[in-house]
C-alpha cells in the first residue's frame, strides 16, 4: 500500500524518522509554572531584543510598567501564554504581525485591551494574553512592520545578494 499512499499528506504523519522542520515552533502542553517572571514594583521592566520566548511568561506591574516585546524573539513553541497582572501600573505586549494573538481578561477600574489577530500562516506561533488590570492597563498589539523571521534565512539571502554583485 505504500506505493498508493506515498503522495498523501496523512501517510507521512505517523511515520518514524519524519521530524518537524527545525525552524518551526513545536506544539505541546503549556506548563502551569512560568518559564520567566517579569516584575516591576514602583519601577519598570523591559524584555525585548533577540531572546527565546518560553511557553509561559508572567508579568506583574504594581505601580510600575512592564514591556514585553516579542517582535525579535525566537519562538521555540507553538503556543506562548502571557499572564499579565497590573495594579496601578501598565503591561504592554507587542508581537510580530505574522503571529496569531488572542486574549482574555478583564479590568476593574482599568483597561484590558488585546487586538486579536489570526495569522495567515498555518504553523504561526499563537500568543495568548490573559490576566487582570486593577486601576491600571494591560495592552497587547501587533507591532507593525515586524515579522518573525529566521536569522539563518536572512544571512543566506544577504550572502547570496553580495555574491550576485561580485559575479
Amino acid at each position: 500500500l505504500d506505493v498508493f499512499v506515498r503522495d498523501l499528506p496523512a501517510a507521512h504523519a505517523g511515520r518514524p524518522g519524519v521530524a518537524p522542520a527545525p525552524h518551526r515552533p513545536v506544539a505541546g502542553p503549556v506548563p502551569a509554572d512560568p518559564d520567566e517572571n517579569v516584575v516591576a514594583v514602583f519601577s519598570s521592566a523591559v524584555r525585548r531584543g533577540r531572546w527565546r520566548a518560553g511557553r509561559r511568561i508572567h508579568a506583574y506591574a504594581v505601580f510600575g510598567s512592564v514591556e514585553i516585546d516579542l517582535s525579535e524573539a525566537l519562538f521555540e513553541h507553538q503556543q506562548v501564554v502571557i499572564k499579565a497582572f497590573s495594579v496601578f501600573g501598565s503591561v504592554e505586549v507587542r508581537v510580530p504581525e505574522n503571529v496569531s494573538l488572542r486574549g482574555a481578561g478583564g479590568g476593574v477600574l482599568g483597561s484590558f485591551e488585546v487586538d486579536a489577530v489570526d495569522s495567515a500562516e498555518v504553523d504561526a506561533p499563537v500568543v495568548h494574553v490573559d490576566g487582570w488590570a486593577v486601576l491600571g492597563s494591560v495592552e497587547a498589539r501587533p507591532k507593525r512592520g515586524k515579522l518573525v523571521t529566521d536569522l539563518l534565512d536572512r544571512v543566506h539571502r544577504k550572502v547570496e545578494n553580495s555574491l550576485r554583485k561580485h559575479l
